[in-house]
């Protein structure tokens, strides 16, 4: 039965965002702010299931998905939000070695529950290289615009480079969305 309802549950889940795409790569960008956001439906599962779930999610430790920070959890609301950092390793040749570039992402993740769904919102999301954090918001202004983007460190981002950070961010996001999902459903009780 657990399988089966993973199995809705990942179906479900393959809806896509509902966000305007404004560079043909499905980046949600509305209102100035790049933004994801996911209502899952999950039938025949409380409220609490939910919202204890999204609790753990936040407060484990992920290592090969996420590091995750819980922030607020308040039962009122049925509400858990969490800052979160993600990366994705890229290679490259260079002559005869391959080399590896990782894109880091912080962003932070608010899951909202009620009985037999719960949304996932994805926002305030910084593109990280060393300590300087660029909010993705400036990255898109640029790509939009079609010009290149100067960090604060003063590495410049030409728009190819833009286009794959937020190609790399959509698998950020879709990693971590799966992970969540996955997460759930699961009966904890012992």
């Amino acid at each position: 039965m657990k399988k089966l309802l993973v199995l809705v549950l990942i179906i479900f889940a393959k809806s896509a965002f509902a966000q305007k795409d404004t560079v043909g790569l499905n980046i949600p960008f509305e209102n100035n702010t790049v933004a994801y956001e996911k209502v899952v439906d999950v039938p025949n599962t409380s409220q609490n299931l939910l919202f204890g779930n999204a609790g753990l999610w936040l407060a484990e430790t992920r290592p090969y998905i996420a590091d995750t920070q819980l922030q607020l959890e308040d039962p009122v609301l049925s509400r858990v939000v969490g800052r979160v950092t993600s990366s994705i390793s890229e290679s490259y040749k260079v002559l005869w070695q391959t080399n590896y570039f990782s894109h880091i992402y912080n962003f932070t993740v608010q899951i909202d529950c009620k009985d037999n769904k719960y949304r996932i919102r994805i926002y305030n999301i910084q593109d990280v290289v060393g300590t300087t954090y660029t909010p993705m918001d400036n990255l898109m202004f640029a790509l939009i615009n079609s010009k290149s983007y100067t960090l604060a460190n003063g590495g410049v981002l030409k728009v190819s480079d833009l286009k794959d950070r937020f190609q790399t961010l959509n698998t950020v996001i879709h990693d971590v969305t799966a992970d969540i999902t996955k997460s759930m459903t699961v009966d904890n009780s012992f």
